[in-house]
């Protein structure tokens, strides 16, 4: 019974100790997550990522709410030009190969609609024209 105990004890201190924590975190700091509704596993995250309270307000302001999506998509786009490639219709790698031929979501959304690939897109583009639906 003793070595049960003993066991269980060792198991919930391991199990604790794994445990996210605001621990290195100023009160005020703590404030300002929790008060755009985000907990301290979600704040992990973010402060892996690299990602500021204000970054990640930006994000929640723009309707994002998976952690994971908003981690990914701030590494290539403000909230804002994120959530204009998503309301358009594009997934996060297609936005970023666009955006990488220095294509808006907007004008990336009319060369989709006119039936464009990226490829002819740019190569329509660097002839002067733009897309007729």
């Amino acid at each position: 019974m003793r070595l049960l105990s003993v066991t269980f004890s060792i198991l919930l201190l391991v199990a604790c100790s794994s445990q996210p924590t605001w621990d290195g975190m100023s009160e005020s700091e703590i404030a300002s997550w929790k008060e755009i509704g985000v907990n301290v596993e979600q704040v992990q995250t973010y402060v892996r990522a690299g990602m500021s309270q204000p970054q990640v307000k930006e994000f929640i302001d723009q309707n994002f709410t998976d952690p994971n999506q908003i981690t990914a998509w701030a590494q290539a786009f403000t909230a804002v030009d994120a959530r204009g490639w998503i309301d358009s219709g594009f997934d996060l790698s297609s936005a970023t190969a666009w955006a990488a031929k220095k294509f808006t979501h907007q004008e990336a959304s009319a060369w989709k609609s006119a039936d464009f690939d990226l490829d002819g897109a740019v190569d329509n583009r660097n002839k002067g024209l733009t897309p007729v639906k």
